[in-house]
């Protein structure tokens, strides 16, 4: 990325991002399509979407050549799911369908240069075709203007590459097509192959497709941003059964459904990680909600009693859930350090003072993949440690039996460090299993495979939430909207009492 307005297609398609505890910790399971596959967040938040869906047999099957039928059917799931929804109650085949709705919503249009004819919708659509019909998606907006302009770190002089210089092969193409593409370069929707070719001419495969719709559905859903829609809201609790009856709701277009569901949730409930943003795509949005934990239970009395003139506002400033409430406050502050004001050691040696180690149950896994009884000790702030033990305790007690490899607690990171093992206030669990990662960049571990690698933490697991209960922070959503690991900064591993 070499200008600061070109990041903003980043952050504009994150927008839109599913998060992973909606489609990766439990969602689309193909034999063919592994989390580790390049398309793989695409194609989930596609077949999330209901935009896409896996073959017969089962599977995904992301190299296979799309159709004219495939893909006309797929824009319309996305754009225009009413139109095709009524082509289909009329007996319809689901590809000519797809092809009505397309031409009735001017996806198509009469005498359209497109190759494409009711008898030829078995055919494989090419490359420069599909971009032509994403591009009809992106209406008029200078896209060129939006993502290219700004400082360049390359120097004054540097010039923003075009479609044009950057394809090798893009005289093959004719010049509607070359519009076509030009745009949605423009978009950092299309960034080429490896070879430094477009292909223009060659058929275009699912996950291809896929990935290049879903960043143009994107950028079309930013469009009507704030349009009005009702939805139905289905709120689940964490054994996914149906917490209260569906609701059909105003909302807007860009909405996110985390927010809609603490509007509409039962009294002492709130939304988990899971959300999405509100779309064209789907009518129906399920978010998974939790109980109020004990300290937001008495957050909430202690709020109500000095509302009502019953404490005062130092007595509800030193109540003892602000030692169990998310995040950075003064309570915890005196806790660890006997100063409101101080955030951390100095030095290496005055840490060291406040720390001790501490010995926790735990389960483990043997060479022949059981679950045993064991132990693991590690150190941590001394102010701290009681409530550590019994944060271990309780996961060593949940019949989820969550099992251990890796457990580390403070350890000083250097006299500049800003995290919170310097302060003895951080623990890290399983870290190859539960990689550091940043923007789709791994940075420390290998991989998180929540649901089925057992050292991996899952966003519902019961370690996510006991810590929570004790006022500890996940690095797998702290620091971001959801535990969707392609878009900002998650560390999986990571607990931390001040949420740093």
């Amino acid at each position: 990325m070499k200008i600061f307005q070109r990041l903003c297609c980043t952050a504009l398609c994150a927008a839109l991002a599913l998060p992973l505890g909606a489609f990766a910790a439990d969602g689309p399971q193909y034999p063919d399509l592994s989390p580790d596959h390049w398309a793989y967040t695409s194609i989930s938040q596609a077949v999330s979407l209901g935009i896409l869906k896996g073959m017969e047999d089962g599977r995904m099957a992301p190299d296979d050549v799309l159709t004219w039928g495939q893909y006309l059917v797929m824009l319309d799931r996305a754009i225009y799911p009413e139109a095709y929804s009524l082509q289909l109650s009329l007996g319809t085949d689901w590809d000519r369908a797809g092809y009505d709705a397309a031409r009735e919503m001017g996806l198509l249009l009469e005498n359209d240069f497109l190759p494409v004819s009711p008898d030829t919708l078995s055919q494989p659509i090419l490359r420069q075709d599909a971009a032509v019909l994403l591009n009809r998606l992106l209406l008029d907006l200078d896209y060129r203007e939006l993502f290219w302009s700004g400082p360049s770190d390359e120097g004054d002089d540097w010039v923003p590459p075009t479609a044009a210089s950057s394809f090798s092969d893009w005289d093959t193409m004719d010049q509607a097509h070359q519009e076509a593409v030009s745009r949605l370069f423009d978009a950092v929707v299309i960034k080429g192959r490896t070879d430094g070719t477009f292909g223009g001419g060659e058929t275009i495969k699912r996950a291809d497709g896929t990935t290049l719709l879903m960043r143009a559905f994107s950028l079309a859903e930013m469009r009507v941003w704030g349009d009005p829609v009702d939805i139905t809201l289905r709120l689940l609790d964490q054994d996914g059964g149906l917490l209260v009856a569906d609701k059909v709701i105003p909302a807007e277009l860009g909405a996110s459904t985390l927010e809609l569901a603490d509007l509409y949730a039962p009294k002492h409930y709130a939304s988990m990680d899971g959300g999405v943003t509100v779309t064209r795509a789907q009518n129906l949005y399920t978010v998974t909600m939790r109980p109020f934990t004990q300290a937001e239970l008495d957050e909430e009395a202690s709020y109500e009693q000095l509302a009502a003139g019953q404490v005062t506002q130092e007595e509800y400033d030193t109540q003892n859930f602000w030692l169990r409430k998310l995040g950075e406050n003064d309570q915890k502050k005196l806790l660890l350090y006997g100063n409101a004001s101080q955030r951390r050691y100095p030095n290496r040696q005055e840490a060291e003072r406040h720390m001790t180690t501490i010995t926790v149950p735990m389960w483990r896994i043997d060479k022949n993949g059981n679950k045993y009884a064991s132990e693991g000790s590690f150190p941590i702030n001394a102010a701290i440690a009681q409530d550590v033990v019994a944060i271990f305790t309780e996961i060593f007690n949940d019949p989820e039996q969550f099992p251990f490899r890796d457990l580390g607690g403070y350890g000083w990171r250097g006299d500049k460090a800003t995290g919170e093992h310097n302060c003895g206030t951080a623990i890290d669990i399983n870290w190859n299993e539960n990689y550091q990662i940043r923007n789709g960049r791994i940075q420390t571990g290998s991989l998180w495979q929540p649901g089925s690698n057992p050292y991996s933490i899952s966003p519902n697991s019961s370690v996510v939430r006991i810590f929570r209960e004790h006022g500890w922070s996940w690095g797998g959503d702290a620091w971001a909207d959801n535990s969707d690991d392609s878009y900002g900064y998650h560390d999986y591993m990571h607990f931390s009492y001040m949420g740093w």
